[in-house]
């Protein structure tokens, strides 16, 4: 899963490249605000169904899969058409709200428009996730990216500004279809029907998913809305261009803990297991994510201007940039408890974590942003998952004593001590192309610390 998110990962950059060089900073920013409209819009109407049918699905004998899988598939079904109704009902208002005139409305309408198939893809994508379906997943992540620039590059450079919403909802068919393929050898005959009780425990737990991921899409929406009302669409640009690095490029990590380690951690026979799984994949997680992240924290300059453009419109991505960087490590180190709460904790504690997160993220750049500028909405963004964290490692020892050990807390605490000191250490290099010294250190001793710890793995597995 990982390196399939590479490709969606090249692919994704390759997209947004065009767009700058077609339409700047401005261009960029439209992308992001109609990814945000239809992220919200799908996170609304698809009801958590992505993460609650892998819950559901996973957690269930072989015997009672079908009738689980029917009920998945008769919410999804329904979920979707609600996601298309939403969209027609919403991008008007919506539109007029952020950019105060109709001329990217019909943009706004045919982004939003990827919603229903965002929707239809979780709920397929749920069924093959639940059974363990990696191989065809992955598959499905390339055979997207692929498809996706082929179609998609010639509408933006044929269109330029008003073909980015096209090629995003291309990018969302794809997906919808290939995933259906892989999947419905999986669904059961037409005779098992949804049992009420079945869809009416995906609609309880999905509330709660729903929640949480409307929070953080509309706080996410709000930053772009003040940056745009503040600074123009430029500047939404340049944040969507950080964003998009930050939260892209360690993107392989994050994809393995949701596809593999969800399932395995909801399926944990007790409390010591899933223990185990949790601190298992923060070691992981950091090991992998280092060196990217040390990488953008040093040279975020010179990955601005090769992964966008060498233009100084897109210099003020680069201090939010580093901003987020801190952030997305705070995540690499929080995000399998957020997993664990969710896999084995309650809807409340999940909501209220998840809450205060978006809440911090999506009100304080109204007060950074006019004192700081652009880089205030970065600093919003550090200060969100800094809650995340602390709140998360209440609730867990709260729940479960005491769910990471002096030895992961040590590995989260020298990972945060090798990104500054390559800060440190690329400064007193002269900056620039120099950094790639200890980037590529941090990368040696990580990359040789993982493989002894895999073959520790496999030789305690051939001894078992």
């Amino acid at each position: 899963m990982g390196g399939a998110s590479v490709a969606t990962l090249v692919a994704g950059f390759v997209r947004s490249k065009v767009i700058a060089w077609v339409a700047g900073p401005a261009g960029v920013g439209l992308m992001g605000i109609c990814t945000g409209f239809s992220g919200n819009v799908s996170t609304f109407a698809g009801w958590g169904l992505g993460t609650s049918g892998v819950r559901v699905i996973a957690g269930a004998e072989e015997s009672a899969r079908p009738g689980k899988i029917a009920a998945v598939r008769a919410l999804g079904r329904l979920l979707a058409w609600l996601g298309a109704a939403l969209t027609l009902l919403l991008f008007w208002p919506v539109g007029w709200l952020t950019f105060a005139s109709t001329d990217y409305m019909l943009d706004l309408l045919i982004g939003g428009l990827a919603a229903p198939l965002v929707i239809a893809t979780a709920m397929w994508t749920a069924i093959l996730q639940a059974h363990g379906r990696l191989k065809q997943l992955a598959f499905t992540q390339v055979a997207t990216a692929v498809g996706a620039l082929a179609v998609g590059l010639p509408l933006i450079a044929g269109l330029g500004l008003h073909g980015i919403a096209p090629s995003l909802l291309v990018a969302a068919a794809i997906p919808a279809f290939f995933t259906w393929r892989q999947a419905r050898a999986l669904v059961p005959p037409s005779t098992i029907p949804a049992e009420r009780a079945e869809v009416a425990l995906l609609v309880r737990l999905g509330g709660a998913l729903m929640l949480v991921g409307l929070l953080s899409q509309v706080a996410a929406y709000a930053v772009r809305l003040l940056l745009i009302r503040e600074q123009g669409l430029a500047a939404a640009g340049n944040y969507q261009a950080a964003l998009s690095i930050a939260g892209s490029l360690p993107g392989f990590v994050f994809a393995a803990m949701g596809t593999d380690f969800f399932p395995r951690v909801a399926a944990a026979r007790n409390e010591a297991e899933a223990k185990s799984l949790v601190e298992k994949q923060i070691q992981a997680g950091l090991l992998l994510a280092l060196p990217l992240l040390a990488l953008l924290l040093v040279m975020g300059r010179e990955c601005i201007h090769l992964l966008y453009k060498d233009d100084p419109q897109f210099d003020g991505a680069i201090e939010v940039l580093g901003w987020m960087i801190w952030g997305v490590f705070l995540r690499v180190v929080s995000w399998p408890m957020g997993f664990w709460l969710l896999a084995r904790g309650s809807s409340f504690a999940v909501v209220l974590v998840e809450g205060i997160a978006a809440l911090t993220m999506g009100i304080l750049p109204w007060f950074f942003v006019p004192h700081y500028g652009l880089a205030g909405a970065g600093m919003a963004f550090f200060a969100g998952y800094l809650a995340y964290l602390v709140l998360m490692l209440g609730i867990s020892r709260r729940r479960a004593g005491v769910l990471l050990d002096r030895f992961t807390l040590l590995i989260s605490l020298a990972g945060a001590g090798a990104l500054w000191l390559a800060k440190l250490a690329a400064a007193g290099l002269g900056g620039g192309w120099y950094g790639l010294i200890p980037v590529g250190a941090i990368a040696f001793v990580c990359g040789g610390i993982y493989v002894r710890v895999l073959a520790r793995e496999r030789t305690s597995v051939n001894e078992v």
